[in-house]
């Protein structure tokens, strides 16, 4: 068991509705976790840490460290026995399944796969797939909706279509959700659409900001608090079965983005520029009409959030003041 992780004896909560959050120790994962224990749920967090932490976690989370590539997820899931199985569980990086794509065809595919055999096997009433919208969908100059052609360019990509596949054929009650750039606390640099993270820890360490390409990329950002809403949503919707967006609506230039960093700041920093990363869009823009159908609003602005992540972190850096 990994430094920090908590031992688990899994015994369901009778009088509490049960859910499975596969990788809740996650970014986007234990801030479904802190939502879904606040309103009353029993949670059951399933994570191997490599790129979660235990510390995200509530005490009353119980936690399974565990592979979801390899054995072992039956037994836990029928202990448990959850009404909704939310899965997030992934290996998130565009650049990481380039560098290694059958590590990324084993946990996205084969571990989706385990993941829905163990959600048919305790008899699940509903499971909510966490897919990607930018890798899935890929260029995309005009918004993408649920009708477009998915067109991957990369590993990532092609990996999370197939792994909507078989959530599409397993017989459960599913939703699968395509977000745009989810962005807030708790995410790190890196992985899939972290752009965001990577842009502050930056300004923090050096006070630079790398961007990769010539920055006129498009992004569409959407705050984690409103990927939560809709993936509660989601798992709500017993009898809505199919695929949602789920996406601000508004498309930035990665240079902007850039701009919104410093302003928060009060101060210039230096940008470097740096090849663009293999498997990387050039345009991304996201239709979410379909989720709003369902009453989702994102109520989270860009700017917004990104001030909000600037003062929880670096705002009283030096640096040159802004003109």
């Amino acid at each position: 068991m990994e430094p920090g992780a908590r031992s688990l004896s899994v015994r369901p909560v009778a009088s509490r509705p049960r859910a499975i959050v596969t990788g809740g120790a996650g970014f986007i994962g234990s801030h479904l976790v802190d939502r879904l224990l606040s309103e009353g749920w029993a949670v059951l967090v399933i994570d191997d840490l490599s790129t979660g932490n235990a510390k995200n976690l509530a005490e009353t989370a119980r936690l399974e460290v565990l592979d979801i590539a390899g054995e072992g997820l039956d037994r836990i899931f029928s202990d448990w026995r959850p009404r909704v199985v939310y899965h997030l569980a992934a290996q998130a990086s565009v650049p990481g399944s380039v560098r290694a794509p059958l590590r990324d065809l084993a946990v996205n595919v084969i571990g989706t796969h385990r993941v829905l055999a163990a959600s048919t096997h305790c008899r699940a009433e509903r499971l909510v797939f966490v897919s990607s919208g930018g890798a899935v969908y890929g260029e995309t100059r005009r918004p993408a909706t649920e009708r477009t052609l998915p067109a991957p360019t990369s590993y990532y990509g092609v990996h999370k279509l197939a792994a909507e596949g078989h959530v599409i054929v397993s017989g459960l009650s599913y939703a699968i959700a395509r977000p745009s750039n989810v962005y807030g606390p708790r995410q790190a640099g890196g992985l899939e659409g972290a752009v965001v993270a990577a842009f502050l820890e930056q300004a923090a360490g050096n006070a630079r900001l790398e961007v990769h390409g010539d920055g006129s990329q498009t992004r569409d950002f959407v705050h984690v608090r409103d990927m939560v809403d809709a993936l509660l949503l989601l798992g709500l919707e017993e009898d809505a079965v199919g695929i949602w967006n789920v996406a601000s609506g508004r498309r930035i230039r990665i240079v902007d983005v850039a701009d919104i960093v410093e302003h928060c700041l009060g101060y210039r920093l230096t940008r470097t520029w740096s090849a663009r990363r293999t498997g990387d869009v050039t345009h991304s823009a996201i239709s979410a009409a379909r989720l709003r159908a369902l009453g989702w609003r994102p109520s989270i602005r860009l700017y917004t959030g990104i001030d909000e992540l600037v003062g929880l972190t670096i705002r009283t850096r030096p640096g040159a003041p802004f003109a």
